[in-house]
């Protein structure tokens, strides 16, 4: 009788302000159109889930809304809630931010994520929209000085 091969699960918030490719990444990620993608920012209002497969195991992933800043709208302060309340339980965050690009909600989604105590892999999506790749390199840096991230990803999750 051959052993059985270990197969994983856990659970990944999917986090960042509006329009970085969240939503597009997820749905890369599961391999179907989970949740919907728009250039209009608050498109995903609440939570949305898909199962993402690999052969070591599936991730469950937490497509959020953005979070904003500043709250001044009820329907803001209400995605803010709904962002927030997606990282208890889950394993991990995924932090996405846009390639050449980092400002106070970049911020703030990273200090939701790092208080919360849970390992954040930065997810630096949409560099195939950076016409200078050289600066790649530098705004990884940039990004992550003085921050701790379990992984860095460059990534295009709409060219894949």
């Amino acid at each position: 009788m051959s052993e059985a091969t270990p197969h994983h699960c856990g659970s990944v918030a999917v986090i960042g302000r509006p329009n970085v490719g969240k939503s597009t990444l997820t749905n890369a990620l599961v391999g179907a159109k989970v949740s919907i993608v728009s250039n209009r920012p608050q498109t995903t209002r609440h939570r949305l889930l898909g199962i993402a497969s690999f052969p070591e195991g599936q991730l469950v992933l937490v497509d959020t809304p953005g979070l904003h800043r500043v709250q001044k709208r009820a329907m803001n302060r209400v995605m803010n809630r709904a962002a927030r309340g997606s990282l208890e339980g889950v394993d991990a965050g995924m932090l996405v931010i846009e390639a050449g690009r980092w400002d106070e909600e970049d911020t703030l989604a990273f200090n939701v994520l790092s208080d919360s105590g849970i390992p954040v892999v930065l997810v630096i999506n949409k560099v195939d929209r950076l016409k200078d790749k050289a600066a790649l390199l530098p705004f990884l840096q940039q990004v992550t000085e003085g921050r701790t991230f379990a992984a860095v990803h460059p990534i295009s999750a709409q060219k894949r």
